[in-house]
């Protein structure tokens, strides 16, 4: 396939920026006292050249990295700041971790806490959606260490079996928090590099770069909706800030891993430096880095300002009244046992 033009990669760029400035308020605000945790995304953020090849009714299940590919397909910057600081008005209502998005109008499910148990889930919506007019797939994205989980084995197999429309996207950023995942998932195995899992070819990017990674999608992405079938995609990517805030890689990443990072895999940095060699003015660039940067601001401070969730101190419900068991008589008859068990 023939490279994507400037004017589409210029569209990707958007979200990616977005993403990579929304970091950067994130860590501010931590540090001054005003959110107590956040999830950075800096090096994952070339999975936004997917959005231009998914249609509506395509099902997202994301890594929790995936901001800038959240961003791409919708979700608004408004809606990630809620959730950084906990406000009524998050999709959660204040209630889970932030950079979890979901939006049941974008098809964005719940990323889940426990992660690796979304490739499950997305299988179960794959199988539902799969002779769906307009050939509709699920993606679902994970982590290189989320891959080691039992999970992710029986969702591929399953996927496998009944030819599922899935993309598994694994992003490989070399580390399972401070574990480094080389030799021990299933496309990275102790004797050396897979080229298969269940019988399903494992294809390769380079996610610092994002052309050619728009490429790859774009071949994968047809491939699926003619097939119906499932595909892998290892999406090598650099983790350029530490795991989250309550995180400190250069305890476990020597000073030169994190300098040839910074240096040479970030994705932002490549796609400005490539738009610019193939023609687009750099004022053009700049405008659209300065628009992103107002809007992002301006969501930042409304989300600030949203209304704090009323806390609720226990999550228990009431219970029903209590029910005589049914003993095999006539007299006082009420529930057997197995009813009772299922009223309450």
């Amino acid at each position: 396939m023939n490279m994507p033009s400037a004017e589409k990669l210029l569209e990707i760029y958007r979200p990616m920026i977005a993403s990579r400035y929304t970091d950067r308020l994130q860590s501010a605000a931590a540090q001054r006292g005003e959110v107590f945790f956040y999830i950075p995304s800096s090096g994952h953020e070339a999975a936004a050249a997917l959005a231009p090849l998914l249609i509506e009714a395509d099902w997202l299940h994301l890594h929790y990295r995936d901001r800038a590919l959240a961003y791409a397909r919708g979700v608004s910057y408004e809606t990630v700041f809620y959730g950084l600081f906990s406000k009524e008005e998050s999709n959660s209502a204040g209630r889970r971790m932030p950079a979890f998005p979901c939006d049941p109008s974008l098809n964005i499910m719940s990323t889940p806490t426990l992660v690796g148990s979304n490739v499950l889930q997305a299988v179960g919506v794959a199988s539902m959606i799969k002779n769906d007019e307009g050939a509709p797939f699920v993606l679902v994205s994970v982590g290189d260490g989320a891959t080691q989980q039992g999970d992710f084995y029986e969702a591929v197999a399953e996927a496998v079996r009944a030819n599922l429309p899935v993309l598994f996207l694994v992003e490989d950023n070399r580390f399972a928090l401070s574990t480094i995942t080389k030799g021990n998932t299933f496309y990275s195995l102790p004797a050396g590099e897979a080229d298969t899992f269940y019988g399903l070819p494992i294809r390769r990017v380079d996610g610092s770069d994002t052309a050619p990674t728009f490429q790859l999608f774009e071949e994968v992405v047809a491939e699926l909706r003619i097939t119906r079938g499932p595909q892998i995609v290892v999406f090598n990517v650099e983790r350029l800030e530490s795991h989250t805030n309550a995180d400190d890689q250069t305890v476990y990443r020597t000073e030169a891993d994190l300098k040839e990072a910074m240096e040479n895999a970030d994705p932002c940095a490549r796609l400005r430096d490539y738009l610019l060699e193939n023609g687009v003015p750099s004022e053009q660039i700049q405008a659209v880095e300065d628009e992103v940067k107002e809007q992002v601001d301006a969501a930042f401070h409304t989300a600030r300002q949203g209304t704090t969730p009323r806390a609720a101190l226990t999550a228990k419900k009431p219970l029903p009244e209590p029910r005589d068991e049914y003993l095999g008589t006539e007299k006082d008859r009420s529930l057997s046992m197995l009813e009772a068990m299922r009223e309450t």
